[in-house]
């Protein structure tokens, strides 16, 4: 079932997810606090909730895909 889900075609065109995830990505200080506590304060960093970990998850990958369509991610993404 997945495989006809992923070859489906919408009618105006396949969707590009990654450039959609870009164009939504807001630059949020409390997620750039959690990403500098990773290196600044690792024993803490491990003690912080899974749900907190995935959605710095989610913040850094889409971070990152807006900086591979050219958005600017730094100085708080202006």
């Amino acid at each position: 079932m997945n495989e006809y889900l992923r070859r489906t075609q919408f009618h105006n065109g396949r969707r590009d997810k990654d450039r959609n995830r870009a164009e939504s990505w807001k630059w949020d200080a409390r997620m750039e606090e959690l990403a500098a506590m990773k290196g600044s304060n690792p024993a803490l960093f491990d003690q912080m909730s899974p749900t907190a970990l995935m959605s710095l998850g989610y913040y850094e990958h889409d971070k990152k895909l807006a900086a591979e369509h050219g958005r600017d991610v730094t100085n708080g993404g202006k």
